[in-house]
């Protein structure tokens, strides 16, 4: 009897559950086996998003091969479709962005690849998660009795999808802060984001820096001046909604980012990376 011939084109999404961490601890191997079945992959773990090996530690990844590590890290694209649609559609292995990344980095990308931003003043971002976003394992922050009734910030300077923003804004480390907090509701973000032009600008004008950006961006939702999103606008979908408010002097700028972590923030946008890869509308399987 003939073997059955393996599909050459087939699509694993991997999440960072108990039974894939194994595998995804030693994920070089695996990616090269990937690579030669022609396997396209969208990787959920946090394995492949980062490429500066001080940003990658925070994770405690062991390679068994640090070279294969190496170079297919170098060839995972990260995966947020707003940023890098066109090398997506061509990718093999996809990181897929962290949730509180996708919300500060689709907020600030426009402005700071424009050069707008006066860096020397620094960026705050201070987000907001529902529990959800603080990890599947329980731990005693995300039990019932902590998280009711309460909010508390937690890994402050020392949280994994820092190195993601700082990569991806092309920004250092004394040029942004990042501070999560969680709060007692099961899903969600708002990133609350303060941060100073080098000029001063017009509310249209910031507005239309944004809108401009992301033309053509189905799943990011542009606010007018002092129209801010909150986490219910954007819940159970896989919209990025993104608002802003300039203060009297023109100069001081106050961004607001919404999410749900478990669509947008995570498998939403794995579904949106797998559409560019295979070639499908962007927005198949999530309206």
């Amino acid at each position: 009897m003939k073997a059955r011939a393996e599909p050459r084109r087939s699509l694993t999404i991997f999440i960072r559950t108990s039974a894939a961490t194994a595998v995804i601890r030693s994920r070089r191997s695996t990616g090269t086996r990937f690579a030669a079945r022609e396997w396209k992959v969208v990787d959920l773990s946090g394995a492949w998003r980062i490429a500066a090996p001080e940003h990658r530690a925070v994770y405690g990844f062991h390679d068994a091969d640090p070279s294969a590590a190496d170079q297919i890290t170098a060839q995972a694209i990260y995966g947020i479709p707003e940023l890098h649609r066109d090398r997506l559609k061509q990718a093999t292995l996809v990181a897929n962005a962290g949730c509180y990344a996708t919300s500060i980095i689709l907020a600030l990308a426009p402005l700071v690849r424009a050069g707008l931003l006066d860096l020397s003043w620094g960026v705050v971002c201070d987000s907001k998660s529902g529990v959800s976003g603080a990890g599947k394992q329980p731990t005693q922050k995300t039990h019932f009795v902590e998280v009711a009734e309460n909010l508390s910030a937690y890994s402050v300077f020392n949280h994994r999808h820092t190195g993601e923003m700082l990569e991806q804004l092309g920004l250092t480390e004394d040029q942004m802060v990042f501070t999560p907090h969680l709060l007692p509701i099961p899903r969600g973000i708002l990133s609350t984001i303060y941060a100073r032009l080098k000029t001063e600008m017009q509310p249209q004008e910031v507005e239309s820096r944004l809108r401009e950006f992301y033309s053509g961006s189905p799943w990011v939702r542009i606010f007018p001046q002092g129209k801010l999103p909150q986490i219910q606008y954007s819940l159970h979908t896989n919209f990025c909604d993104i608002g802003f408010t300039l203060a009297a002097d023109r100069r001081r700028l106050v961004m607001v980012s919404c999410l749900d972590n478990l669509i947008k923030g995570a498998a939403g946008q794995a579904v949106q990376n797998m559409n560019l890869m295979f070639g499908f509308n962007e927005e198949e399987g999530l309206r």
